[in-house]
């Protein structure tokens, strides 16, 4: 029932990382790396007072506008499982989330601001909406795949 990280048996315990110039929003302390359950990650280093944390990794940016609030683009973010989805800038405020790409096409049955590109090995890749009540979907041109 015991696990622990092989790499913790190579050497001393190390202390996280001081990232040097960058402040916590919050609280103006420091910011640190620290690695957790799910990898490394940035966080305050006062932290049982604050609890600010940040991916290490910076979310790809679709260039797609949100659907649901107009203000905010669609970010590739990986999720604690190490899968990618689809959701607004402006989370929390939006909390629109999809699984597949987005495009931006408009979906000619009921008029919604993107399609999204779901690949499978049976239909190759298609467009469909994301919308469930909708069910549209067609083969996609070869340069949306791109």
């Amino acid at each position: 029932d015991y696990t622990r990280n092989v790499k913790e048996d190579e050497g001393p315990a190390i202390s996280p990382e001081v990232l040097e110039g960058r402040t916590c929003p919050k609280c103006d302390s420091g910011l640190v790396i620290k690695a957790g359950k799910y990898g490394k990650f940035i966080g305050c280093s006062s932290y049982p007072k604050c609890k600010f944390i940040e991916s290490l990794e910076k979310p790809e940016d679709t260039g797609v506008f949100c659907p649901v609030c107009n203000k905010g683009t669609l970010l590739k973010r990986k999720s604690r499982f190490k899968t990618f989805f689809y959701s607004c800038k402006c989370y929390p405020e939006c909390k629109y989330a999809i699984k597949y790409p987005p495009v931006a096409v408009k979906c000619p049955k009921c008029a919604w601001p993107i399609l999204t590109l779901k690949t499978t090995k049976k239909n190759g890749t298609e467009r469909l909406c994301p919308e469930k009540e909708c069910g549209f979907i067609e083969a996609a041109p070869d340069s949306d795949s791109e």
